[in-house]
C-alpha cells in the first residue's frame, strides 16, 4: 500500500474504533452567543453598555431546529411561540420567534408536528387556571436576573444530540420580557432541580458542560454532555469534587448550592473575609449557587472588598494604578498597560480535599469594549448571597451529579483531553493494515 494511502487508511481508522466521549447524550457546538446590553447586571461598574454572552446550542423541537439557552439555574424549558397564538405576542426584539404550533382555540388545532399536544387547565401538571376557549395550563416564569416570560404549556417531541426525547413539556412563551436582546435565540432550556426542567423530566443523573470564549485556543472543545444512571459512563469523574448542598429552608430548592470556604490570592488565602461570610443565614439568604446565564459573579460583600483591597494593592506594587480607585465599586485599568501585568492569581477554595478551582486572568478580569479598560467582572452581590456567573466557570469542565444521596456532587477539571487510542487499537490498526 503507497505511504499516503496508509496513512490516510490509519487515520480513517483511528476514528473509526476511537472512544466516544462520555454520556449518554453529547451535544457539540455549544456557542457564545450575544446578550446585548447587560448594563442593570454592571451596576457599579464605570464602563460603557457592552455586549456579554450566554451559552447556546441547537434543540429540535416538532419538525423545527431552534436556538437555546442552557439555564442551570431555571426550571422551564421554553421556547417563544409565533403564529397560532390567541392573542398578540409581545416580541422581544432580537429574539426569533420560530416555533408555530396551533391555531387559536383547541377546537380548531392545526399542529406544525404530528407529536405536538396542550396540556389542559385541569391536568395534574398543571396549576389551577383558566376556562373555555384559554383553557390552556398557563404560567409565568421568572428568568434569574434577566426577566419574566409567560405562555402555556404543551408537549412536544424534542431532539437533543443523539437522542430523541417524546412527551417533553414545555412553555411556548406568547410574551417575553426580558431586559436585554438575545440575537438569534429562540428560548432556554431549564437544567435546575425543578420538576420541569429537562433534568427533572428526563431523570437525568449527571450534566457536565465544557464552555469557552470566542477567541480561546479550546473554543472547538465545548459540549454538553446528558447521561443516565443505567449507563456505563458513571464511573469515578477525575477532577476536584465538592458537595452540591441541597436547599436550606427558605432557600429556592431548584438551584446548584457550593460551600465556598474562602479565596485566596497568588496561593495565600484572604483571613480577613470574616468567618461565615458564605454561609446560609436563618432567613435563607446567604449561600452560594452558580449561574450559566449570569456572567458577572456576585459575592458577598465583605468578601467583595477583602478581594478588591488584595487585587488592587498587588497590581499597585507593579506600578499600575486603577483608573477608578476611589469612584464605586468597579475595579479597572488601562489596557494597555493592564496586558503587561502579572496578574494576581486567583482561586476558589470550596469544601473538600484539594477542592481549590484555580483561575485564570480571563475569568475575572473582562476587556471593555471601548479597548481601552480592562475590569474586574466579579462585583458586590446586593441580594444578600453569592452567585459564581459563566465567566469564571469557563475554560473548565463542570459536571452535576445529581443522583446520589443529599444534593450530589459538582466536579470541576481542565479542558477535556483528546481521545486516548490504547495499545490494542493499534495493534488491530497494524493488522488491518499490514
Amino acid at each position: 500500500m503507497p505511504a499516503p494511502a496508509a496513512a490516510c487508511s490509519l487515520l480513517l481508522l483511528l476514528l473509526l474504533v476511537a472512544p466516544v466521549a462520555a454520556g449518554d447524550c453529547v451535544i457539540h457546538g455549544v456557542r457564545w452567543s450575544a446578550w446585548a446590553n447587560r448594563g442593570h447586571l454592571t451596576e457599579g461598574l464605570i464602563i460603557p453598555a457592552q455586549t456579554f454572552s450566554a451559552f447556546t446550542f441547537d434543540l429540535s423541537v416538532g419538525l423545527q431546529t431552534l436556538s437555546v439557552i442552557m439555564d442551570i439555574s431555571s426550571e422551564l424549558v421554553w421556547v417563544q411561540c409565533g403564529p397560532g397564538l390567541r392573542r398578540k405576542p409581545t416580541f422581544l426584539p432580537g429574539l426569533r420567534p420560530s416555533f408555530a404550533p396551533i391555531a387559536p382555540c383547541p377546537s380548531s388545532v392545526r399542529n406544525n408536528s404530528d407529536s405536538f399536544g396542550q396540556i389542559h387547565y385541569a391536568d395534574r401538571t398543571c396549576h389551577p387556571g383558566e376556562t373555555g376557549c384559554a383553557a390552556r395550563c398557563r404560567y409565568v416564569e421568572h428568568i434569574y436576573g434577566a426577566g419574566n416570560t409567560s405562555g402555556y404549556l404543551a408537549t412536544e417531541t424534542f431532539g437533543l444530540g443523539n437522542r430523541v426525547f417524546t412527551g417533553v413539556v414545555f412553555g411556548c412563551s406568547g410574551n417575553v420580557t426580558l431586559r436585554d436582546g438575545l440575537a438569534g435565540v429562540s428560548g432556554f432550556v431549564g437544567f435546575s432541580r425543578g420538576p420541569l426542567s429537562l433534568v427533572s423530566q428526563r431523570q437525568i443523573s449527571r450534566f457536565s458542560y465544557f464552555f469557552v470564549l470566542p477567541d480561546d485556543p479550546d473554543n472547538g472543545k465545548a459540549f454538553v454532555s446528558l447521561s443516565w444512571a443505567d449507563g456505563a459512563d458513571h464511573a469515578d469523574v477525575k477532577g476536584s469534587h465538592t458537595p452540591l448542598l441541597a436547599a436550606r429552608p427558605n432557600q429556592n430548592p431548584y438551584l446548584y448550592y457550593v460551600n465556598l470556604i474562602g479565596l485566596q490570592v497568588d496561593g495565600q488565602l484572604l483571613t480577613d473575609i470574616p468567618a461565615g461570610t458564605f454561609d446560609v443565614r436563618a432567613n435563607g439568604s446567604g449561600g452560594v449557587f452558580l449561574s450559566t446565564t449570569l456572567p458577572f459573579t456576585y459575592l458577598e460583600e465583605a468578601a467583595y472588598k477583602v478581594l478588591r483591597r488584595e487585587l488592587m494593592s498587588r497590581i499597585r506594587s507593579q506600578g499600575l494604578a486603577p483608573v477608578n480607585a476611589t469612584v464605586g465599586h468597579s475595579l479597572c485599568f488601562l489596557t494597555q498597560h493592564f496586558s503587561k501585568l502579572k496578574v494576581p492569581k486567583l482561586a476558589l477554595v470550596f469544601d473538600g480535599a484539594h477542592a481549590t478551582m484555580e483561575l485564570k486572568a480571563q475569568n475575572y478580569f473582562l476587556p471593555v469594549p471601548d479597548g481601552q479598560t480592562t475590569c474586574l467582572s466579579i462585583l458586590p452581590s446586593t441580594s444578600g448571597g453569592s452567585v459564581l456567573g459563566s465567566l469564571l466557570q469557563t475554560g473548565r469542565t463542570m459536571t452535576y451529579d445529581i443522583h446520589g444521596a443529599g444534593g450530589g456532587r459538582l466536579t470541576f477539571a481542565g479542558a477535556p483531553a483528546p481521545a486516548k487510542v490504547s495499545l490494542a487499537t493499534l495493534l488491530l490498526v497494524w493488522v488491518l493494515l499490514f
